[in-house]
């Protein structure tokens, strides 16, 4: 049996150079940066005329999203529905018709988990969204299909 007690200390000095240098080679570096994948519901969402609607976007592996940026635009054309970069939601550059409607719900944003609401749904808002999330070393996204019921 090996027993690290009886181990030689030329040996045990052997394994704390060789050890690491195995672990660096096999998982380099760069996999230790905060890499993630965002992940949005497998499943249209529905709502219908005149509700709410929630899309509900998470980071993985969990980790805090608070100082990354987090938006969602139209797929379509790519304009943004909301954002929050810098700590805060960001209106300037949201479409108009989503003013006034949208909020990111952010209670689990430590966890990597957020949502858009939209209040008071249009037809116009039926389609697919994309969410991101986007730190300093790494960005991803999302497309999730929001269906608008009762047009």
């Amino acid at each position: 049996h090996f027993k690290v007690g009886n181990t030689h200390p030329a040996a045990l000095t052997f394994l704390s150079v060789l050890v690491p240098l195995q672990f660096n080679f096999l998982f380099p570096l760069t996999h230790f940066t905060a890499q993630f994948t965002v992940t949005g519901p497998d499943h249209p969402v529905t709502t219908s005329l005149g509700g709410l609607a929630i899309l509900p976007c998470h980071l993985s592996p969990s980790m805090s999203a608070e100082n990354m940026e987090v938006g969602w635009f139209r797929s379509q054309d790519s304009e943004v529905v909301h954002l929050y970069r810098g700590g805060q939601d960001q209106y300037g550059e949201q479409m108009l018709e989503y003013q006034g409607r949208t909020e990111l719900l952010k209670d689990d944003i430590t966890d990597g988990r957020v949502s858009l609401r939209i209040r008071d749904v249009r037809p116009s808002d039926d389609g697919h969204y994309t969410c991101f999330f986007q730190s300093s070393v790494s960005y991803d996204e999302a497309l999730l299909e929001l269906q608008v019921a009762g047009q």
